[in-house]
């Protein structure tokens, strides 16, 4: 059953890291591309009394809650509905000393019964915008099984991929979260898995990404990042899943190496580089973070800081 919104108290991930890798106790103004819960952006404001944020979700109801708690802050907090692809549009007026993206789930969208719980027993949706796109009930139910075996590949199930798109076919119609997961973790599959991470998280990871297109999501976040951001301001990045990690370090990678060729490179030299990873590897939350917040222990942040705007 769902809680009410509001109910849960969602923990932020490697918050003291954040606020120090972004810089947010000498003061300055910063974008938080994820609002969900909040938590990173309360962080961002108590740093500094000078501090002013921008904050960004694509789920209307995180707005909505952000706004019971908002006005404490006066004119240092503004909300904004949007997603990553609209950032840029939705923030024009604005140049950062930082920028947030924490990709993953908040515990309130967990424990609304919107399908992103294994315990669902409400419609299996899984859109963090309700108002627009397909819903994961519609997609597992109706799409051909090569494009759920795909769908899964690319969100890192990895070899299973394709029995699990074959179980899931045959197993369908499903009309919520928990017979979605009942049918992974009884499957034949399934029982053969020892760990004490559920059978289908991954699956229900690659069915969310897939819903809300969120690959494509973070690659316009990183397209339009440079653009906003003042020379020397950082972006954070805090990751839940390989596959968007990979995407993420890759492209902080691009943003560095840019403009570093061999001595006989005869190709195009358009790019430039435009500022440097500051961490070479990720940070991850400490054992201690780990104990008092399980959810934390996949959490990887990646830093970028730009030497100059696009």
């Amino acid at each position: 059953m769902s809680k009410a919104a509001g109910d849960a108290v969602h923990v932020p991930v490697m918050l003291n890291e954040v606020v120090q890798a972004l810089g947010a106790a000498e003061g300055g103004m910063f974008l938080d591309c994820t609002f969900g819960g909040g938590g990173h952006t309360k962080g961002l404001l108590d740093a500094n009394p000078n501090n002013m944020v921008v904050a960004l979700d694509r789920d209307s109801r995180a707005i909505e809650r952000g706004r019971r708690w908002a006005g404490r802050y006066g004119e240092r907090l503004e909300l904004i509905h949007s997603p990553f692809s609209g950032a840029a549009q939705a923030v024009s007026l604005h140049v950062f000393d930082g920028i947030l993206a924490d990709l993953g789930m908040s515990t309130d969208q967990l424990m609304e019964g919107r399908g992103f719980s294994f315990a669902d027993q409400e419609a299996l949706d899984m859109r963090m915008d309700e108002s627009e796109g397909q819903t994961a009930a519609d997609f597992v139910n109706s799409a051909p099984e090569r494009e759920i075996f795909l769908a899964l590949a690319e969100g890192g199930v990895g070899k299973n991929a394709r029995a699990i798109a074959r179980t899931l076919v045959f197993h369908r119609p499903f009309k919520s979260a928990i017979e979605l997961a009942d049918a992974i973790k009884g499957s034949q599959l399934g029982k053969r898995r020892v760990s004490k991470v559920h059978p289908a998280t991954v699956v229900f990871q690659a069915l969310r990404m897939r819903i809300n297109n969120e690959l494509g999501e973070i690659e316009r976040l990183m397209e339009s990042a440079p653009a906003v951001v003042k020379p020397g301001g950082k972006l954070a990045i805090i990751t839940f899943h390989s596959v968007e990690d990979q995407a993420v370090a890759n492209r902080m990678r691009k943003w560095e190496s840019a403009g570093s060729y061999p001595a006989n490179w005869r190709g195009n030299r358009a790019e430039k580089r435009i500022g440097r990873v500051v961490n070479r590897k990720a940070i991850v939350p400490t054992e201690e973070e780990i104990s008092r917040n399980p959810a934390s222990r996949s959490a990887r942040l990646r830093v970028f800081q730009f030497e100059s705007n696009l």
